[in-house]
């Protein structure tokens, strides 16, 4: 579907709908090429980023702290910079300026408040899950209360990154249901879809 429409979602049977963030809740065209234009001076810690997280897609570390530990070490050997300089860059530079860039050009889709808030009211909880940290900031970036998710879940702080389906076990069981009762939706076949139907979760395809 082009824009969440509560007519167009799976609903009978699911008690939590699961959303991802970044290409569904708002359109994220051009944000790679400003992140890029923004920073020109870390080009190639930028690409490092880009190239490791490729490389981790899938993976499972157990915790934030080891795959944090995994994602900068990538980085080092990519790019040529200690794992602390990479973690200095990411967490000071790359993802404070991702959250700016959102605030600047960006909007969550006119649908999505309305969306949640008749969620809420039909007694259906409501969940953010993104490959990315920083949940909050980036949601009141966009222009979107963060309370109106029941649950603002990042798979990184989780361990890992989608589709791996220990992750999306880990998003039900914080949010308490089971598989048969989640519905996903996300821009993405190969991480969101593949995850959630790992699992068992329907999953609806947002463009």
């Amino acid at each position: 579907m082009s824009c969440f429409s509560i007519t167009e979602l799976p609903l009978k049977g699911v008690r939590a709908v699961v959303f991802d963030l970044d290409g569904t809740l708002y359109d994220k065209r051009r944000l790679p090429l400003r992140l890029v234009v923004g920073d020109l001076r870390h080009v190639f810690l930028l690409a490092a980023e880009r190239i490791a997280r490729r490389r981790l897609r899938g993976c499972y570390y157990g915790t934030g702290e080891n795959f944090y530990k995994e994602l900068y070490a990538q980085m080092s050997r990519l790019c040529g910079v200690s794992p602390k300089r990479a973690k200095q860059w990411y967490e000071q530079d790359y993802m404070p300026l991702m959250v700016r860039l959102l605030e600047r050009y960006y909007n969550v889709d006119s649908s999505v408040v309305p969306l949640l808030k008749e969620l809420r009211r039909r007694g259906i909880l409501t969940v953010v899950f993104s490959d990315y940290g920083l949940v909050d900031d980036k949601l009141r970036a966009l222009g979107a209360d963060p309370e109106l998710f029941d649950f603002r879940l990042a798979a990184p702080d989780m361990g890992g990154l989608k589709p791996n389906r220990q992750l999306f076990e880990k998003v039900l069981s914080e949010v308490g249901v089971s598989a048969n009762e989640a519905l996903m939706a996300g821009d993405r076949e190969d991480t969101d879809g593949a995850g959630a139907r790992a699992v068992g979760m329907r999953y609806i395809n947002v463009n």
